[in-house]
């Protein structure tokens, strides 16, 4: 997810308690670990509590206050953002289904009567960042010739010439 390359260029550190959930404090005695004394912390301790509230602030500002109020319970980064990923990206059987629809969309993208090109490219932009955002793999060729197809009429003598007379497999940005 973006969040998280978010949270590494601001600070590396914070991704640890999404990962492995929040820092407790243990030392070994003769019982096995035990919590350790809020007078037993070391520094590394404390850097990785204040991590801990750090990532979980982090996160919860950048929720929208409606959001926020149904995920109140969870009070770590590791917990909300696993409350927040179930959410809003689902189980695997949703996924999938996302995955199928969007390629369902991509197979029946087409010019729409009176609609622009600029339109026509940005709704197409739209639907790959989709795709690759959902992990749906096309490959380059697909792409760009799903694009010329869906272009309009008018343009049919264009799109032969570049079919002709361009590698289809070239990205541009």
């Amino acid at each position: 997810m973006n969040f998280k390359n978010y949270l590494r260029i601001i600070d590396h550190n914070l991704i640890r308690p999404f990962e492995q959930g929040p820092h407790r404090p243990v030392t070994t005695n003769a019982d096995g670990e035990v919590p350790k004394a809020v007078t037993e912390y070391d520094d590394d301790d404390r850097r990785m509590l204040a991590e801990d509230q750090k990532a979980f602030g982090v996160l919860t500002i950048c929720l929208s206050h409606e959001i926020a109020l149904t995920l109140r319970e969870h009070t770590t980064a590791k917990t909300l953002w696993d409350a927040l990923v179930a959410k809003f990206e689902g189980n695997l059987e949703m996924k999938n289904s996302r995955k199928g629809m969007l390629k369902g969309e991509f197979n029946m993208f087409n010019y729409i009567q009176g609609e622009t090109i600029a339109s026509l490219i940005s709704r197409f932009e739209t639907l790959i960042t989709k795709i690759n955002s959902a992990g749906i793999d096309y490959d380059q060729i697909e792409i760009n010739d799903k694009l010329l197809n869906s272009l309009p009429y008018s343009w049919s003598s264009s799109v032969i010439t570049i079919k002709r007379t361009t590698n289809l497999q070239i990205t541009h940005s």
